[in-house]
């Protein structure tokens, strides 16, 4: 069998490049260093078909999705579905057509998402919360999160600091309260990977209907985790139409918001809290397209997330803050 070794150099790049370009191909997460995910749509977990997503559904973990990409249906995933009381709706049937996945747990090709904490190792949780209904297969939906995601996780890996990546949208399809039961997901499986990972600190991005839900995660567990919260990020946090919770904001962990006044319909707004930094960022620009690109013009709400000069400054803020 010939090996590189043997391969003329041109012949070598060439297998280089068609290996990169396939491998460039399976990237399913819109994420540089982790390029595959564990999909999963939340309310296909009732696994005993009882309406309800709760601790009954853990019973048999080799049901449910390898949540950590370990290779093991365990009781590592079991502890994300032990715990929550989600609700579903009976006159949805969300899972008996195509999956439209709104979470996914990234990793690499050839490891799991976890984290070793010996050794000193550091570690941040990076939560991105896109801003309407999304599958996460497309890798069009929540591509503005994604991209924050991905600069934030480059950041961090220059810096030697290792990260667990979630993706999420803002609503469970197929719940009674699509938006109340993903803030109950995500904020369980938050608690989950901090409590599992003691090296671990948390950031979350939510841009739209997702800053909504990344409040909502920030503002019920600093209680407990405040000290490992490094940022709850905001991006034109907007609350018409919201059906959770849009009382609930962090008071302790730093928040991060920014919002833009151009968009006659939706925009964010000011956070009046001292825990809070604000940042108009009406004079920045993006892509007229968002995710789809176009010419530079001044950011609005469905463009704020995919600006480049906004996605650099989130990056600036959280390193300061890490």
């Amino acid at each position: 069998m010939r090996t590189l070794g043997d391969m003329n150099p041109h012949a070598v790049m060439a297998t280089m490049l068609a290996a990169a370009l396939l491998l460039a191909a399976c990237n399913v997460t819109g994420l540089s260093n982790n390029p595959r995910a564990t999909f999963s749509q939340i309310a296909c977990l009732d696994k005993n078909e009882d309406g309800r997503i709760n601790d009954a559904d853990a019973a048999d973990p080799s049901k449910l999705p390898d949540f950590n990409a370990d290779g093991d249906r365990d009781e590592d995933d079991a502890a994300f579905v032990r715990g929550v009381d989600i609700a579903l709706n009976p006159d949805v049937d969300a899972c008996s057509g195509k999956q439209e996945p709104e979470y996914a747990v990234a990793h690499d090709y050839f490891a799991s998402s976890d984290v070793n904490c010996a050794d000193g190792t550091k570690a941040v949780l990076l939560l991105g919360v896109g801003g309407g209904r999304v599958n996460l297969r497309e890798k069009t939906d929540a591509a503005g999160i994604r991209k924050i995601i991905d600069a934030l996780q480059k950041a961090y890996d220059d810096r030697n600091v290792k990260t667990i990546n979630v993706l999420a949208g803002p609503a469970v399809e197929g719940a009674q309260n699509a938006h109340s039961a993903m803030e109950q997901w995500l904020t369980h499986a938050t608690r989950v990977y901090l409590d599992r990972f003691p090296c671990a600190r948390l950031v979350a991005v939510g841009h739209s209907f997702g800053g909504v839900t990344a409040d909502v995660v920030g503002a019920r567990l600093e209680g407990e985790y405040a000290g490992r919260i490094i940022a709850i990020v905001d991006v034109d946090r907007v609350e018409a139409l919201y059906q959770g919770d849009t009382g609930s904001r962090p008071q302790q962990a730093p928040v991060f918001n920014i919002y833009e006044t151009n968009d006659p319909v939706l925009r964010g707004k000011p956070y009046d809290s001292p825990n809070a930094e604000n940042w108009d960022a009406s004079g920045e620009r993006g892509p007229s397209n968002g995710e789809q690109g176009g010419e530079q013009e001044p950011v609005r709400h469905t463009t704020i997330d995919n600006s480049e000069p906004v996605r650099e400054r989130i990056v600036d803020e959280v390193m300061e803050r890490s």
